[in-house]
Parts: structure tokens; sequence; C-alpha cells
């Protein structure tokens, strides 16, 4: 609990910044994933847990199904996304390949003053 009756607790509160969902600013950044955080170290073998949406629609909340459909179009972007950016590498790679085979000789001169 914040203590939201105080100044301190009140600043908290004004800091506080929660999303549904990825927003638009943070579905572009590279995921991360934290080890330590991860819901299969942390929980010990048998223990129950829930999730908050679910637990959310539950007690109410109508957004569950909306955020669900949301959330699964931006996997599905961001899957496209990663497969044309493995495409463009792979290309890039097969260009490279190309250009060193083409300036072999070339590149062997510029070597040794390390260009």
């Amino acid at each position: 609990m914040i203590p939201h009756k105080t100044k301190r607790g009140e600043a908290a509160l004004g800091r506080l910044k929660v999303y549904e969902g990825v927003p638009p600013p943070f579905d572009r950044v590279k995921k991360m994933v934290i080890p330590d955080a991860l819901k299969v170290l942390r929980l010990q073998a048998g223990h129950k847990y829930c999730l908050l949406g679910k637990l959310s629609s539950e007690v109410g909340w109508n957004h569950y199904d909306t955020i669900r459909e949301l959330e699964k179009k931006r996997k599905d972007r961001s899957q496209s996304a990663y497969e044309k950016k493995k495409q463009l590498k792979k290309l890039r790679a097969k260009a490279e390949k190309v250009a060193d085979e083409k300036l072999g000789a070339q590149l062997d001169i510029l070597a040794p003053i390390k260009y």
C-alpha cells in the first residue's frame, strides 16, 4: 500500500504510470527477459497463481477480451516485423559476401592501414 494521504505518497502516485497492454511508444522497443523474475524460477512447485487480467475480469473489468485481441494483433505485427528484419539481415550478409568477393584485392590493400 502506498500512503496516499501523505505528501510523499501523493507524489509517488503522481509518478505512477499504468498501461493496459503495451502502449505505442514501448511496443517497438526490444523486449528483455529478466531471469530472476520468471514465474518458473520464482514460484515453488505446486503453488497456485493467477494473472491480473483474469482476476480483474472476474471482479467486473469489461475489457479483458479487447486487450487480449489487441495483444494478439501486436504479437502478430511484431512477428511479421521480426521475419522481415531477419530476411533483410540475410540479404545484407549475402550482399556483403558478394562485395567482399568483388573487392577482395582492394580490401587487402586497405587492411594494413585499418580502413
